[in-house]
């Protein structure tokens, strides 16, 4: 991240430099070992030029009370900054540049999005810990007086925090520390972030439309696998890292997995969604150009919204059973098996019972939203045709209705296809599917059978362009 900085950084002693959530001080060590090399020249003396880098340069604020130990002993080799004879530059307190301020709750907003204002506080009165970030919460004045400005702002901010949802449910926080650190203007910005924000969701809509349209982020670096960035972790949809220069305005440079050689130069918000491949960006306007001339609409105005039917998969009404056993049954199809259940339990969207329905799995959890070995994605597993006199849990999207079977059974076809599932990953960072991530399958007529090679000739695909298709797409049956 550090290398992408523009080099008149490290020879320019005027800086301040902030890690706005210190963990290890891994950041500001580095920073410090580069500046010691580029500031030789400015300030000769060794000491002289020490003193000067940890003193007044190089400013953090801790995640945590055990980070700010951790940090310190990281960037001073002492926890307690003001021991003269450890810390490798002498503060007057213990905590030298590097703070964790306890958060003031009084006078703070507790409604809307700072409901954990309010949580905290409730917890902080009954005598436990409250975790609050003091730089969401916090003015960096506060911390460090009226007259600082810092030029630089760096980090690996936290990613999330649960919410009081059903099972692991968690709400993107990550975002909050860009917005929060735009807001005092930096000369650069760098911070290493989940890539799920590429196609939004959960609170992160504007926080993507924000970002593409961003004129300012001259480089993203973006990792699809995240095991690439940090090898004992699993971060569905993978990371990246930007950088956003305030002198910098046009287009930003693309290096897709961190590979400089396929690094390109290109609009961010080409697209509602960010593409992270430069080959996929072509496949993909070529499509919308053919699209757009034959007038189709997309997908995602066809595929119905999650639990179309009302049922919950972790809240199966009593009634279900494994046989069929009265006229008003019909089937249920849940995520472990078939089942059956009474008409009158479905209680939304009941007048579809008796359609021909095209379902899929809503989650691709290890088989369709992770590679395998050779690279190659599902994408949406368990696509199926499921009959009259029946519906679906939760655990299914319900991707289109018919009266009859035979424009099912090739709406089926067409969802099997590497083309389709193509179109539909790049919408899709993580194993859940939502019907906005269909917005690149064009919706075709269903007048005719389509397959792979079908679907290759009429949209004038090259070899090369078949050949990335099927790299990353596995065959399903």
């Amino acid at each position: 991240m550090l290398d992408h900085l523009p080099d008149r950084v490290w020879k320019d002693p005027s800086l301040k430099w902030l890690d706005p959530c210190s963990k290890t001080g891994v950041f500001l060590r580095e920073v410090a070992r580069r500046l010691m090399i580029g500031l030789a020249s400015a300030i000769p003396d060794y000491h002289e030029r020490r003193e000067h880098i940890y003193r007044n340069m190089l400013y953090g604020i801790a995640v945590s009370e055990l980070t700010s130990l951790i940090s310190r002993r990281t960037l001073y080799e002492c926890k307690d900054a003001s021991l003269s004879k450890y810390s490798i530059v002498t503060f007057d307190g213990h905590e030298g540049n590097i703070r964790f301020p306890e958060v003031n709750l009084e006078g703070k907003n507790m409604k809307g999005s700072n409901r954990r204002l309010a949580e905290a506080k409730a917890k902080i009165t009954e005598g436990r810990e409250a975790h609050l970030h003091p730089f969401l919460y916090m003015d960096l004045h506060e911390i460090f007086g009226e007259d600082m400005q810092f030029n630089v702002i760096m980090g690996n901010p936290p990613y999330q925090m649960q919410d009081s949802g059903y099972g692991k449910s968690a709400i993107p926080i990550y975002n909050r520390f860009v917005d929060k650190a735009k807001e005092y203007e930096p000369d650069l910005l760098t911070f290493v972030i989940p890539a799920r924000w590429y196609s939004g969701g959960k609170g992160l809509d504007s926080f993507r439309e924000t970002m593409l349209s961003d004129s300012r982020i001259s480089v993203l670096v973006d990792y699809p696998h995240s095991e690439k960035v940090f090898p004992h972790v699993i971060i569905a949809g993978g990371v990246c890292f930007f950088l956003r220069d305030q002198l910098h305005h046009g287009d930003s440079l693309v290096i897709p997995d961190g590979d400089h050689s396929k690094a390109t130069r290109r609009k961010l918000n080409d697209h509602a969604v960010f593409v992270r491949d430069s080959l996929d960006l072509e496949i993909l306007n070529k499509v919308q150009n053919k699209v757009l001339e034959f007038g189709w609409s997309s997908m995602s105005s066809i595929v119905r919204p999650r639990n179309f039917f009302g049922i919950q998969a972790h809240k199966l009404p009593s009634s279900i059973s494994d046989e069929s056993e009265v006229l008003e049954d019909i089937l249920l199809v849940t995520k472990k098996s078939d089942k059956y259940i009474h008409r009158s339990e479905i209680n939304k969207n009941s007048d579809t019972i008796d359609y021909w329905k095209v379902i899929a799995s809503r989650t691709n959890s290890g088989i369709g939203g992770r590679p395998d070995k050779q690279g190659q994605r599902v994408v949406i597993t368990k696509p199926r045709v499921i009959p009259p006199e029946s519906a679906c849990t939760e655990t299914y999207l319900v991707i289109d209705l018919f009266s009859s079977h035979e424009p099912a059974g090739r709406l089926l076809d067409y969802v099997k296809t590497r083309f389709f599932r193509f179109l539909l990953s790049l919408c899709t960072p993580t194993q859940d599917t939502t019907r906005k991530c269909f917005e690149f399958v064009p919706s075709l007529p269903l007048d005719r059978n389509w397959n792979d090679k079908i679907l290759y000739d009429f949209f004038d695909l090259t070899d090369q362009e078949i050949a990335h298709i099927e790299s990353k797409i596995k065959v399903i049956n």
